[in-house]
């Protein structure tokens, strides 16, 4: 097993990652060999001092070479899905088990009600308060102060405009919502998601989300 972790471990090297802990553990200790002889190595010759290919048999290296290849082919096709394949939605699943998705998409919902609420709120105080100053008008008329038509009239539309831009508010704040979820889930790699104002991104995104509510 040692073996095949160095395997992988040089792999791993090949693609640009780092080193696993034992090779590392083999480069300190040919460093230092090598100070104590006043001779420098180079890292690669490290690695390959520590790894011993002569015992293992050719098939195996191939074998586990050819498994790591397929891992980072699948990985890529992920990163690169554009529909719910079944390999998206297996990986979606295993995703919802292994990771903390759940728990961030329960998150991202609160902060999103939080918002909807605050935002509810603001609108219903408008219209509560173009509400009394009718009542008002009202109030004057019946005890005889006359009151213009045009007066109601202009209370309707300053209400009309106000409800209009914080309708307009309110769009923007959701769309602060979407982007701040998705960021989200960027970071975990969930597949199909990305910052995107794209409506068919949205659509296949809504998806994901609808089936993460599911399990």
């Amino acid at each position: 097993m040692s073996d095949l972790n160095e395997i992988l471990s040089l792999l791993n090297k090949g693609q640009g990652t780092a080193p696993s802990r034992s090779i590392q553990s083999n480069r300190g200790a040919a460093s230092s060999s090598s100070s104590s002889n006043s001779t420098a190595s180079s890292p690669s010759s490290s690695i390959l001092e520590g790894l011993n290919l002569s015992s293992i048999n050719p098939d195996l290296i191939q074998q586990v070479r050819q498994e790591y290849l397929t891992k980072k082919t699948n990985e890529e096709s992920l990163r690169n899905a554009t529909s719910l394949t079944p390999e998206v939605l297996i990986a979606i699943a295993n995703m919802a088990k292994t990771t903390e998705l759940i728990s961030v998409m329960k998150k991202c919902k609160q902060r999103q009600d939080k918002k909807e609420q605050e935002l509810y709120s603001h609108r219903e105080s408008i219209k509560r308060r173009y509400k009394k100053q009718k009542e008002n008008l009202m109030a004057k008329e019946l005890i005889g102060v006359k009151i213009g038509a045009d007066e109601i009239k202009s209370i309707d539309r300053e209400l009309d405009r106000e409800l209009h831009a914080m309708d307009l508010q309110v769009l923007k704040e959701m769309d602060k919502e979407v982007k701040h979820l998705q960021q989200e889930f960027v970071q975990l790699n969930v597949p199909l998601f990305k910052v995107s104002n794209d409506p068919n991104d949205i659509k296949l995104q809504q998806k994901v989300l609808h089936i993460l509510q599911d399990i």
